[in-house]
């Protein structure tokens, strides 16, 4: 700023930089910009050509977001990851940039989240796009969907939304690169403290950063990690659809990042203590955790996931009703009714009335996400707390 500026222009941009100082912040810094100056147009030219590295504008990239996307591909062992404004968003940008772009098709976990289900849906009516539903627990019934045609990606999660199902990443992976695919494996559940699919084979890891990555319930993002392609693909994808990060979601995710494994650590305790409690309770009906000797995939999850089995317990109540249900979640005092999971908090779902809404009811059936069936999502509050308010809502369902 030169000595005869006037005030109209000092207060515009006297404070453009912090003050220097000794020492450097513990913190990541919060770089909340849109824009991006430069020396010179030749070098902001270069990096709007990536010829060089930098930032221009927002939805380009900036430097707090870049953070993020570089702590999370170290963790998932990945070339590159793209964040996005929801784990919905990052998903729409992988299914529609590198699995069924230019006519191509998806096979994906037929007890996918619900919302990914209805998008996937949505696509192969509205665009006639080549989408086929499988088993992932049932190894020979994905081999023929990959046999029936050309496939470009094998989409599924690592723990399952909500049946807590467990697929077999590295037997997957196998059989996705056998035919020619790439494996996809949405690892929100499991968080990288339970499993890095990329460790065993798969392609491409996705998460909703909204969930345990971030865990104090206070912003949303996506990421999709994978290959040094899928990323550059991610990014423009990113930039043209505008769903990019913003600096400041960012900055809390890396917050929540740091005390990623002690929260999960903590979640996975309480949360197997509970499905065993509930496992035993003359109100409930059954009780889905991998975590549990009758979980169908129990060895499988022990051995993929290294003694933790993740913070959420699935159940169905005796009373396989509705109205069971609603008294139930009404009679719940410590653990809030809420739409999410992975927060420091417990959060209980009914999936029939919020996450699995749009999948039509008999297929809901089919699948197991009948009407008595909840999903607890269990925080860092004391385990016995949660249980005893558990056993009251019970007594009242």
């Amino acid at each position: 700023m030169g000595e005869g500026e006037r005030l109209g222009t000092r207060v515009v941009r006297a404070a453009r930089s912090l003050p220097a100082g000794a020492g450097d912040p513990v913190v990541p810094a919060l770089v909340q910009s849109v824009a991006f100056d430069h020396p010179s147009a030749s070098e902001q030219d270069a990096v709007f050509g990536n010829e060089r590295p930098g930032y221009v504008y927002g939805r380009y990239g900036t430097p707090t977001t870049a953070a993020l996307e570089t702590a999370l591909a170290e963790i998932e062992g990945t070339d590159g990851a793209v964040c996005f404004a929801s784990g919905m968003a990052a998903i729409h940008a992988y299914v529609t940039g590198c699995g069924l772009r230019d006519g191509g098709r998806i096979v994906a976990q037929e007890d996918v989240y619900g919302q990914v289900r209805a998008m996937l849906e949505r696509m192969r009516g509205e665009q006639a796009a080549d989408v086929a539903f499988v088993d992932p627990t049932d190894i020979a019934a994905v081999g023929t969907a990959l046999d029936a045609a050309p496939t470009r990606v094998l989409y599924v999660e690592s723990i399952s939304n909500p049946l807590l199902r467990v697929t077999d990443v590295a037997a997957l992976a196998a059989l996705a690169h056998s035919h020619g695919a790439s494996l996809a494996v949405d690892a929100t559940f499991a968080s990288p403290v339970l499993t890095r699919p990329r460790d065993l084979g798969a392609d491409v890891v996705i998460h909703s950063l909204t969930k345990y990555v971030n865990g104090h319930g206070d912003v949303m993002g996506g990421v999709v990690a994978g290959t040094a392609d899928v990323a550059r693909e991610m990014r423009d994808r990113s930039i043209l659809d505008g769903g990019y990060l913003p600096p400041h979601e960012a900055w809390l995710i890396l917050r929540g990042l740091r005390t990623l494994e002690l929260r999960v650590a903590r979640q996975s305790e309480s949360a197997l203590a509970i499905a065993s409690h509930l496992a035993a309770h003359t109100k409930v009906g059954r009780v889905h955790y991998p975590g549990l000797p009758t979980h169908p995939q129990h060895a499988l999850a022990a051995r993929q996931f290294g003694g933790r089995y993740g913070g959420v317990v699935s159940f169905v109540l005796r009373a396989d009703t509705k109205e069971a249900a609603f008294r139930f979640l009404d009679s719940l005092e410590l653990i809030a009714s809420a739409t999410t999971l992975g927060d420091l908090y417990s959060e209980v779902l009914y999936p029939a009335i919020s996450s699995h809404r749009r999948i039509a009811p008999e297929e809901r059936r089919r699948l197991g996400i009948t009407d008595g069936f909840v999903r607890l999502s269990v925080g860092i509050e004391d385990k016995d707390d949660l249980i005893a308010d558990l056993d009251r809502a019970l007594s009242r369902a």
